[in-house]
């Protein structure tokens, strides 16, 4: 039964997704064929509209999620989906899983945005890809600091990570907001004016959690030698000597991540006993 709600979810969102990856397509082609006749102020403002699709595909996944899962639950189709035979943590899981897809794929779509740019302009100064390939590297290599290809790879795959785990705590912060702001106490008031300040007020606390954790010096560390813990400037799992290029300060993740698994847990049983449909 997930399954089916993850498929119906999926494709119910994907409408509001559609357009913006087709307006980035058509600006693709422009764009190589801007570049074919080597138009200079065409190539810079295709590159513009790029960019600016790309910061709004990622607005559009943020309200799309929350669209979707305020409609598709709290609205008129409310009525169906709390009358299918799932709990309220599978409702809730589906809406996640849905979620995460698309952010997942606008990360990836920004991503690749920018490395498309960067190759699309190194491009103006080489006559073939190999070139081009050599001129991003020399670029890369230019900057102070910057890792070998494996610690590289070692600090990019944390980031994805994190940023992750991140979108997974914004879901559950606004899927906890939204179930409350839905119970019967609380839509005797502006349901959205309520949501907002309880999504504030959960990501206050978290905030302050995660500054006061920062002062205990634990972190997550990624060096040359690969990964482990810097605890008090002491490097645990790391050689000595290690050069550290990242460092995460991972008590207050730990803790936001407590917190979400609860907030996950409370809205899945506030779903299932306490929500009232209009």
């Amino acid at each position: 039964m997930l399954g089916k709600l993850i498929k119906n979810d999926f494709k119910s969102t994907a409408h509001s997704m559609f357009g913006i990856f087709l307006s980035a397509a058509i600006t693709f082609v422009v764009m190589v064929l801007v570049f074919l006749i080597k138009n200079r102020t065409l190539m810079v403002l295709s590159s513009v509209v790029l960019g600016g699709i790309c910061i709004g595909a990622l607005i559009i996944t943020l309200f799309s999620i929350i669209g979707s899962f305020n409609k598709s639950l709290y609205g008129a189709q409310g009525y169906l989906s709390f009358t299918l035979p799932v709990t309220g943590k599978q409702l809730l899981a589906s809406k996640t899983v849905v979620s995460l897809i698309w952010v997942t794929i606008s990360f990836v779509f920004t991503i690749a945005v920018v490395a498309f740019l960067v190759f699309y302009w190194s491009a103006q100064t080489s006559d073939s890809l190999k070139q081009t390939l050599q001129t991003v590297y020399q670029m890369l290599q230019s900057m102070q600091g910057f890792p070998d290809v494996g610690t590289a790879i070692k600090v990019i795959s944390v980031i994805v990570i994190y940023l992750f785990i991140k979108a997974l705590f914004l879901i559950f912060k606004v899927a906890f907001s939204l179930s409350v702001a839905n119970t019967k106490k609380c839509q005797k008031y502006n349901p959205i004016l309520i949501a907002i300040l309880i999504y504030f007020a959960v990501y206050v606390v978290l905030q302050v959690a995660t500054i006061a954790a920062a002062y205990i010096p634990v972190y997550l560390a990624v060096g040359s030698s690969g990964i482990g813990l810097e605890i008090n400037n002491a490097l645990i799992g790391l050689a000595d000597g290690t050069s550290i290029f990242l460092k995460i300060p991972i008590l207050g993740y730990i803790f936001e991540a407590v917190v979400c698994i609860l907030l996950y847990v409370a809205t899945g049983n506030i779903m299932t006993n306490h929500v009232n449909i209009k």
